[in-house]
């Protein structure tokens, strides 16, 4: 719980969780398994890079890539340092970033841009729960 809501993040990586390498292609899937609001995407250096900076775009649905946040991996990232973006306060009602996942929805994490980086990391999506409620579902119908 952080300020009364109800968190939950995921966390990923490569084959069976291990970290996975920042370059050009590289790409991991979460799949939602229940409604909830993006807050915070982030990427934590396992190891360090040192030739080349990447981005990092998290797209959930509707296509617009970067639209859960977008990172930028600097060229001399250091292991343990942690790159976040606090996607559900910073473009509040813009439509900048994603407001809400469903049930069943993907997020991708997709690295571009790398210039040949030689470090590894962990990328995670922390959400905030958010249940159905009738007023944002039709098929919900007071008996």
């Amino acid at each position: 719980m952080f300020g009364g809501k109800q968190l939950y993040a995921f966390v990923g990586g490569g084959a069976a969780g291990a970290p996975f390498a920042l370059t050009d292609g590289t790409k991991h899937t979460f799949t939602i398994p229940f409604r909830c609001i993006p807050i915070r995407c982030g990427m934590t250096i396992t190891t360090g890079s040192s030739v080349g900076p990447s981005t990092t775009k998290f797209t959930g649905a509707g296509g617009t890539a970067g639209n859960c946040g977008t990172l930028t991996i600097p060229l001399t990232a250091t292991a343990g340092k942690c790159y976040y973006e606090n996607t559900d306060y910073v473009a509040a009602g813009t439509g900048a970033w994603l407001g809400v996942l469903d049930e069943g929805e993907q997020v991708t994490v997709i690295v571009s841009s790398s210039t040949d980086a030689t470090g590894y990391g962990v990328c995670w999506l922390l959400v905030e729960i958010n249940p159905e409620q009738p007023a944002n579902n039709s098929s919900m119908v007071a008996g």
